[in-house]
């Protein structure tokens, strides 16, 4: 049996190993009995029993990076044979939420430490990647492991001075770091990122607090939701992504590769944790928002709750931006049975009403409203942006791109809203 001790904070929370190859998760017996103890997961209730298979493989291997930016990270290590397990085992000292997964002995130091990132080191680790040198290993002082296809740091960040710091050891970060994709079709995307984020804010959506920096690089990022000061202390929270909700691994994220994933699942999957009804209006105003500004790549892995010993909250939303500016027409999860933007009409809007459980006169109303303010809101967040940055040429194009796209859209919301009135 091989087994590594999964931490929540510094609380010993259980084992994840296989044995007999087979993958399994079990509580630690204090965990069980501690007063604040909280599930790793809805499908592994707080009991005294060995968890196996799949269930737990997909868990796991859900903290993991993806597609390219996994591979780069297998190069980079040598070890292009390594299982999942084993590179959990590598880079899981920080993961996601609260969750720390490390060797039997190797225990969390009490003490937090950090030490200044320069930004000219910064820069030099964005422009590294090219050699093979992905920014997820470039901190030498931890390990971590975000999920995720694009290349991305976790870090410290002062708004106030504009300093970056490593972490050191077992040190949680506070903001994660993304520069531009390194997919030449995808590019540019920090700023991309950014304006998106930042309209949703505009827009009343639960956004996190969102950054754009020049390192001289472009820079985006983002401060974890799952992170929390306690006097000079940062304590992690606890949460998951909907396809470890569901029990679906990353590779079903999308509706189109089996149908293992949709909103109607989605939704069920939420009421049955008992998220608040105002959880459940916004995860609605996320679909509509993704809809307006073009988003095909919101994924099942976009959504997350958190989870405490008070039961489930929905988390703030991440990874926003226009995807369907780079030429990608294909949702990621279909809205009623229609997969295109170019398709989507009032049908199927009732469709997904019907599906979800959401009241569809109440819904176009809703649609229709934020469809006449997303391009208004776009020029003042644009515009506010400008004031601040002098963005390349490539970034200024992609803007003039983006707002179009949203004119697209949300005109076609305000034709199929129209209609009846």
């Amino acid at each position: 049996m091989i087994r590594l001790r999964v931490w929540a904070n510094d609380q010993p929370m259980g084992w994840f190993g296989h044995v007999e190859a087979s993958y399994f998760f079990e509580y630690d017996p204090c965990w069980l009995v501690a007063a604040d103890a909280f599930v790793l997961a809805p499908q592994f209730p707080l009991v005294a029993i060995r968890y196996k298979d799949q269930s737990v493989r997909n868990f796991f291997f859900n903290l993991l990076p993806e597609g390219v930016a996994y591979q780069d990270i297998l190069n980079a290590l040598h070890t292009p044979g390594a299982s999942g397990f084993d590179l959990i085992g590598i880079l899981g000292e920080e993961s996601l939420g609260v969750l720390s997964i490390r060797p039997e002995n190797k225990v969390p130091l009490s003490d937090q430490h950090v030490t200044p990132l320069p930004r000219e080191a910064l820069s030099k680790r964005i422009n590294d990647r090219a050699f093979n040198k992905p920014l997820l290993l470039s901190n030498q002082q931890t390990s971590m492991s975000l999920p995720g296809a694009q290349d991305k740091l976790g870090l410290r960040f002062d708004p106030k001075k504009q300093a970056f710091f490593d972490t050191v050891g077992t040190t949680p970060s506070t903001h994660i770091a993304k520069p531009d994709t390194r997919l030449s079709n995808f590019t540019p995307s920090a700023i991309n990122e950014y304006l998106i984020m930042r309209l949703a804010k505009a827009l009343k959506l639960p956004i996190p607090e969102v950054h754009f920096l020049q390192v001289p690089e472009s820079l985006f990022l983002v401060d974890r939701y799952d992170r929390r000061w306690e006097g000079d202390q940062v304590a992690c929270l606890h949460q998951v992504d909907l396809c470890q909700v569901l029990d679906v691994g990353s590779d079903w994220k999308y509706q189109r590769q089996g149908g293992l994933v949709s909103y109607k699942l989605m939704v069920a999957a939420l009421r049955r944790l008992r998220v608040p009804g105002t959880d459940l209006l916004a995860l609605q105003r996320w679909v509509m928002f993704n809809y307006l500004v073009g988003n095909s790549d919101a994924h099942t892995k976009n959504v997350s709750v958190l989870i405490s010993p008070r039961g489930y909250r929905l988390a703030p939303f991440y990874d926003l931006l226009s995807v369907q500016v780079y030429g990608d027409n294909r949702m990621a999860l279909f809205i009623g049975d229609d997969e295109m933007f170019q398709a989507v009409g009032a049908h199927s809007w009732e469709a997904f009403c019907e599906d979800c459980g959401f009241g569809y006169k109440e819904m176009m109303k809703l649609l229709r409203e934020m469809a006449t303010k997303v391009g208004p809101t776009w020029g003042t967040v644009v515009g506010q942006t400008l004031a601040q940055f002098k963005l390349t040429d490539a970034e200024m194009n992609l803007i003039g791109k983006i707002r179009e796209v949203i004119a697209i859209n949300s005109d076609a919301v305000i034709s199929m809203t129209s209609r009846g009135d």
